[in-house]
């Protein structure tokens, strides 16, 4: 039973091992889940002997293992879940400087809308970026001004063909 439960628990972790770690591990549980025959004589008996210490040693490496692959994950979803903020602050600044701009709101006014949307729209986002009231600030005038650069570039691109079409531009 316990053989089983070692070969299981090692199969489990081998996945997470480096290739050329895979195969140290693999003899390892080999020699700890398969008795020695009983002609090996001293050998076996030097084996017997050493068995519950390469055990807790093969426990150390499993522990290492499982903390290094913990460590892995936690830092490729770390990142992931940083990018997901970032684009839910983003998202969210752009829909308030759409909404300022339905609203007809301008300058600081504008931006005290925005940021307001942003805290109430993404707080977990804010507050695991943790970013400053300056950035969040430019980030508000940044976002108000692409916005407002939407709404009137193809309006301005229309008047400015239509001046020219008529000879006054």
């Amino acid at each position: 039973m316990l053989s089983v439960a070692i070969f299981l628990l090692a199969f489990v972790v081998t996945v997470f091992i480096l290739p050329i770690l895979r195969r140290v591990a693999v003899a390892l549980i080999a020699l700890l889940t398969f008795t020695m025959p009983a002609t090996a004589g001293a050998i076996g008996d030097l084996f017997e002997a050493a068995r519950p210490g390469l055990l807790e040693l093969f426990g150390a490496a499993i522990t290492l293992l499982i903390g290094w692959a913990a460590a892995k994950a936690r830092q490729k979803w770390g990142i992931d879940i940083e990018a997901r903020h970032r684009e839910a602050l983003h998202s969210a600044l752009m829909n308030a400087a759409r909404l300022a701009l339905a609203n007809q709101l301008t300058g600081d006014k504008a931006v005290t809308m925005i940021l307001d949307y942003a805290r109430q729209s993404v707080p977990d986002a804010i507050g695991s970026l943790r970013p400053s009231i300056g950035v969040l600030d430019d980030l508000a005038r940044s976002k108000l001004e692409q916005v407002t650069g939407e709404k009137t570039g193809p309006a301005v691109d229309a008047l400015a063909v239509a001046l020219k079409r008529a000879g006054v531009a």
